[in-house]
């Protein structure tokens, strides 16, 4: 059985880890650097979004498992949902 701050770390590197590759790819996009690879990035931002949703509902299949674990799961699996937001606003920001 995995320790809390297990728990905890797995959805804090996550989602640091897609928040930052959103970010770069964002950036790249939104400056006019990477407007040839357009394509290769939204298949970049899929695969996080495909990690994310993996990573998601691991947690909470562990945590309904584990009931004693529960509350530290939905914990470390909200994090993961702040990306939502900031990839919509990445989005509309990037159709202007």
């Amino acid at each position: 059985m995995m320790s809390d701050k297990n728990i905890l770390n797995i959805g804090k590197w996550v989602f640091i880890f897609s928040f930052l590759g959103g970010s770069i790819l964002f950036f790249s996009l939104f400056s006019g650097i990477m407007t040839e690879f357009a394509v290769f990035g939204g298949l970049i931002l899929c695969v996080f979004t495909l990690i994310n949703a993996m990573v998601f509902f691991s947690l909470l299949t562990y945590g309904v498992l584990y009931q004693s674990k529960l509350k530290i799961c939905l914990k470390s699996a909200s994090m993961l949902l702040i990306n939502i937001p900031v990839s919509f606003i990445y989005g509309c920001l990037i159709d202007y």
